[in-house]
């Protein structure tokens, strides 16, 4: 639903400015003005984009307002016209800014008691694996974790960072510790929207068998970067469910863990 409604966008928008166009063209005798509803309807749907997102950004969400400013304002059907496509412009990029800038929506899991599968079968089949000594240290994961999938990814980072600054070989396995260290590399990256960078933080091959998606060789560095994180943010989550820490923060976020471990 959330794809078509991104389509919709430059559909709605770039469609009215065509018909404005189409207006200007034939000379029609109808006022210009009629044509920038695709561009009132767009950013509608552009503000309800942002505003279902965990990070809202207020550029998006004010878009409507400056829409019916264009609709109020008289002017001359060449200037309709002209505006008309700056701003359908305007709000095609304002979409690429939304989803690649303030991420995807996260959508609540439901209300349940209990895990759900492909996670369940996770979750337990590492039970023995990564369950920290250290209560405070499942706190801390189950924290990262709930911040990074309500877009905190700064929040998330520095919460890593403070676990991080307590640990020691002998207080948590060392895959978990890799979890906490990958995840604060990639969220203060996302933080600042900085790119990938050419070498990153992965999870050595002796730690294989407590990750829920195995990197395949023939990954390229993108994907292993990914996949580098969504190990991360899943260990982080079973550690936290195994000791028993924070479990209805981590319901709440079972819809997240749930596509991190989608193919």
């Amino acid at each position: 639903m959330q794809r078509w409604l991104e389509y919709a966008v430059p559909l709605l928008s770039f469609g009215g400015a065509l018909l404005g166009i189409l207006f200007w063209i034939n000379s029609a005798p109808v006022d210009y003005r009629i044509s920038i509803l695709g561009c009132v309807f767009a950013s509608w749907v552009l503000a309800y984009l942002a505003w279902i997102r965990p990070r809202k950004d207020i550029v998006a969400l004010s878009t409507p307002i400056y829409s019916f400013i264009f609709l109020a304002v008289p002017t001359d059907n060449f200037s309709v016209v002209v505006l008309e496509f700056l701003y359908a412009v305007s709000l095609t990029i304002l979409l690429i800014r939304l989803k690649y800038r303030f991420g995807a929506q996260v959508v609540p899991a439901p209300d349940k008691k209990e895990l759900v599968d492909p996670l369940k079968t996770y979750v337990e089949k590492i039970r023995e694996m990564v369950i920290p000594a250290n209560p405070g240290l499942a706190h801390d994961a189950a924290v990262v974790f709930v911040r990074f999938a309500e877009g905190e990814f700064l929040a998330a980072a520095r919460g890593a960072e403070s676990a991080i600054a307590h640990l020691s070989d002998a207080s948590a396995p060392r895959s978990l510790q890799g979890a906490f260290a990958i995840v604060k590399e990639q969220a203060e990256r996302l933080d600042t929207s900085l790119p990938q960078p050419e070498t990153f933080l992965v999870f050595p091959p002796e730690d294989a068998g407590v990750l829920a998606k195995i990197p395949d060789p023939k990954f390229g560095t993108s994907e292993e970067y990914h996949t580098a994180l969504e190990n991360a943010l899943l260990l982080l989550f079973a550690a936290a469910w195994n000791a028993d820490s924070d479990r209805p923060h981590l319901l709440h976020c079972q819809a997240f863990a749930q596509k991190l471990l989608a193919p």
